[in-house]
């Protein structure tokens, strides 16, 4: 290289040096925001996971205290009634005559799950008609 050139390529070394520093520097500011940025979010999803634990833990225990007052209920002997239709001599248990008419829609429909059974019985006829799920009807005699 000629003498010349040398201080021309030192200079445009110093003057790259400068610019890469400015840079650097006006980059700072940025890259300290973003790291505040990240450790705020880092703490609200901390704070986010505490919140719904306790929630869970809560919402655990109530389930816990509903289920004990349940079974306690149980064992006190609180039993469901038993229910009997009489008509002219003739009795019948209500609880079989449900049992009859969900065992005769089953029958017929197989695939379809009871979600809903509504029961009228007449005995004037020795008949229970009943609708499932508000929709499918039908009869079983007693």
């Amino acid at each position: 290289m000629k003498d010349t050139q040398k201080p021309v390529a030192e200079e445009v070394a110093e003057k790259v040096e400068t610019v890469v520093t400015e840079a650097a520097e006006s980059v700072k500011p940025a890259a300290e925001k973003v790291e505040k940025a990240a450790k705020k979010a880092k703490d609200g999803v901390k704070k986010a996971a505490k919140s719904a634990q306790k929630k869970a833990v809560e919402t655990a225990e109530k389930a816990k205290t509903g289920v004990k007052r349940a079974a306690d209920k149980a064992v006190k002997g609180e039993a469901a009634p038993v229910v009997y239709v009489q008509y002219q001599g003739a009795e019948e248990k209500v609880e079989d005559l449900v049992a009859a008419a969900k065992a005769a829609f089953a029958a017929e429909h197989s695939h379809t799950k009871v979600s809903d059974l509504k029961l009228y019985i007449k005995p004037e006829e020795r008949a229970a008609y009943y609708v499932v799920n508000e929709k499918f009807a039908g009869r079983v005699d007693f």
